[in-house]
């Protein structure tokens, strides 16, 4: 049972990257007191938590009208991870991002944490007959909550760690989002040639 829950939690969470999140929203939300940036943090968290399990069951309906296998989306969503790992990685901050831009709970709800990785990974994880919605769900679930903590003691973490050591730290989960990435696509060409 824990075994299940954490084939699913961490993927999450290394694509949701709760670390690296901590410095583009205090970018975001530079200019906002402290009382309003925790509203921020709790309604930003909810609508990302809503667009993620909405997007999981529209996602499954999508593959059975399509008639798309689940190994087809393993090779393509775990491509599409990899491609944003990469580029989170030669990158500075987060890619495709401008955070003069990001005004609004949804644009900080949407891009920045329900992004395209994060989507990808709750698609694959959700159609895979191993974990499916439950888990899915239950993984999506606690790690809003943890990542709910980060943004809430963002401010915190920031005078104990610095943004540096929390860049850094982000870009190595980006390196683990890149080996799941490549996980995904090798899980998938192998259920391919099978024939499953």
């Amino acid at each position: 049972m824990l075994s299940h829950f954490l084939q699913v939690f961490l993927p999450l969470f290394v694509a949701i990257d709760a670390v690296g999140l901590v410095p583009v929203f205090l970018s975001v939300t530079s200019d906002s007191p402290e009382p309003r940036r925790r509203h921020t943090a709790v309604v930003a968290v909810l609508s990302a938590s809503v667009i993620m399990l909405g997007f999981m069951f529209v996602g499954n309906q999508l593959f059975a009208f399509l008639g798309i296998r689940t190994a087809h989306f393993m090779v393509a969503g775990g491509a599409i991870l990899l491609v944003l790992a990469i580029l989170d990685l030669v990158t500075m901050g987060k890619p495709a991002m401008d955070p003069q831009q990001m005004v609004g709970v949804v644009p900080l709800g949407m891009p920045l944490i329900a992004g395209p990785a994060t989507l990808s990974t709750v698609l694959v994880l959700s159609a895979d007959p191993n974990h499916g919605i439950a888990w899915t769900a239950l993984g999506i679930a606690v790690n809003m909550l943890i990542l709910l903590v980060f943004l809430l003691a963002a401010s915190a973490i920031a005078r104990r760690i610095g943004l540096n050591a929390l860049r850094a730290l982000s870009k190595l989960v980006m390196i683990l989002l890149a080996a799941i990435a490549v996980r995904f696509i090798a899980d998938g060409v192998t259920q391919l040639v099978k024939g499953e």
